[in-house]
């Protein structure tokens, strides 16, 4: 009797895949994955350009009436400073366009994500789920950054509220005079309470992308795996700390650096703008804050975003192996030689 050699089945349990590290699976798929990394990149950067365009165009009345009260200051002979009310329409404006920004941002990563984990999947021995997981991925980011956020917004509208008329015509709620203990409490307060809390739940949801994008859940189902992969045994939280914290800092530090760099395109941008555009310095002015910034954050993301992703997927995978160890004897099927 002959053996029969079959191949060994897809192992779809994380716990039971090979052990992949992060170097390996970059070093084998790091190309293709700066590939894509690159098409989303010049993706982000039109559709970035081209919310940008429209905010500027819903702004340019703002832009205008700035100019013209420049102008007659000038002929005047007087000192100008735009109105309040009018730095704050463009505030507005930029508050509209930011979500939409935060938007395409986050699609892109998702694209990088998803790319990311179906490299390590398949270097871990598994199958390729994460190629139709770009929606779900998409909104675990989205609710992600919802829930993220809504403690430290909560924390600078209560700050705001009670200690400054930004809520009101005249005097505060809780005037520094009047209150000279209690004024404290509330300007300092609830923003740091809100900070502390924003930062400790994108700690414990920092692995949700990545389980919505290998174990095929859900948003929802996604922070909660993230939640108890994080906290679960007593050293998981140690490791997850031990690999977002350096990620985190040389992410920053790399923006740091890039925005650096970039800081002549400021005048350039403003000088293509005047030279090409409508006569607004004031328009021009913000083009040239906004070039660096968008230059700084689109090279990053390039160039951070793999490595960031790669390593994510080999930390889910040892969180989920040090949660339930293989069982030896299933984790590869093969059928053995008859006996007798």
């Amino acid at each position: 009797m002959t053996a029969d050699h079959s191949t060994p089945e897809p192992v779809s349990d994380p716990s039971q895949r090979p052990r992949i590290t992060a170097l390996t699976a970059l070093r084998r798929a790091g190309p293709s994955l700066y590939g894509v990394s690159a098409r989303v990149t010049a993706s982000a950067a039109l559709g970035g350009l081209l919310v940008t365009a429209v905010g500027f165009l819903a702004a340019w009345p703002t832009f205008t009436e700035i100019r013209e009260g420049a102008v007659r200051a000038r002929l005047n002979e007087d000192s100008y400073a735009p109105d309040g009310t009018r730095v704050h329409a463009l505030w507005v404006i930029l508050l509209v366009c930011l979500p939409v920004l935060i938007l395409l941002l986050h699609a892109g990563c998702t694209a990088v994500q998803t790319a990311c984990a179906r490299a390590a999947t398949e270097q871990g021995g598994g199958s390729a789920r994460g190629r139709s997981r770009f929606r779900t991925v998409l909104g675990t980011y989205a609710l992600r950054g919802v829930l993220v956020w809504t403690p430290l917004v909560i924390g600078v509208l209560v700050q705001e509220y009670f200690t400054t008329t930004a809520f009101r015509e005249y005097t505060a709620i809780v005037p520094k005079w009047e209150y000279p203990h209690l004024f404290p409490l509330l300007r300092y307060g609830p923003p740091l309470l809100g900070l502390a809390l924003t930062l400790m739940l994108r700690f414990s949801w920092a692995l949700a992308p990545t389980v919505a994008a290998t174990e095929a859940l859900g948003p929802r189902a996604a922070l909660r795996r993230s939640w108890t992969l994080t906290w679960s045994r007593a050293t998981s939280w140690l490791r997850t700390l031990a690999v977002t914290l350096p990620l985190g800092g040389l992410t920053a530090g790399l923006y740091v650096l890039l925005w650096s760099a970039a800081r002549p395109v400021r005048a350039g941008t403003a000088s293509l703008f005047l030279e090409w555009g409508p006569d607004n310095t004031y328009a021009a002015y913000v083009a040239g804050v906004l070039a660096p910034i968008a230059v700084a954050l689109l090279l990053t993301g390039a160039l951070a975003l793999p490595p960031a992703h790669i390593a994510s997927a080999a930390l889910h995978q040892r969180l989920t192996r040090a949660e339930r160890p293989p069982d030896a004897g299933t984790t590869v099927r093969t059928a053995a030689a008859p006996r007798g």
